[in-house]
């Protein structure tokens, strides 16, 4: 996988989203989300996340019906075979989403990234960017994490 880079093609982190930001995101559905940064994110990585999705959702079936039921006392009921496996289906989609969300944003980092600085934010730290100098190459650096954006893409969204 690339290693997410910054304008002046440094090695630099994704921005961590804020608790609020992760729970819009994992509730999943567009237009439910209010924050327009998170909506625009998660229209970036909406194949891959279904995509994750299905395949944990599959994967919680198979594992409760082939490994964890037959050692229960719920093998001949309607709860064994369909409600139990829904919901364990459900958790395990979950955890595995959370686990690769951040695969999944650093594959899509320059997209990402995009959007972050549009929004006047670092793709890398989340710092704000907006009113800071700009160097003699054009970008601006971030004082927090020292990762170097070009200045035109900096909150071209609000301007």
């Amino acid at each position: 996988m690339p290693i997410p880079k910054d304008d002046r093609d440094r090695p630099c982190a994704v921005a961590r989203l804020t608790s609020r930001q992760l729970a819009w995101r994992s509730i999943g559905i567009k237009s439910l989300t209010k924050d327009e940064l998170v909506k625009q994110e998660q229209q970036v990585t909406l194949n891959t996340e279904i995509g994750i999705a299905l395949l944990g959702g599959v994967l919680g079936w198979i594992l409760w019906t082939a490994v964890i039921m037959p050692f229960t006392s719920l093998q001949n009921t309607l709860l064994g075979h369909l409600l139990i496996p829904f919901v364990f289906s459900i958790v395990i989609s979950t955890l595995i989403w959370f686990i690769t969300l951040t695969w999944v944003r650093q594959r899509k980092f320059s997209k990402i990234a995009g959007i972050h600085l549009k929004h006047g934010h670092c793709a890398g730290c989340g710092y704000e960017l907006r009113d800071l100098p700009t160097e003699n190459d054009g970008c601006v650096v971030c004082p927090e994490c020292n990762a170097a954006w070009n200045a035109d893409r900096i909150g071209a969204e609000h301007a």
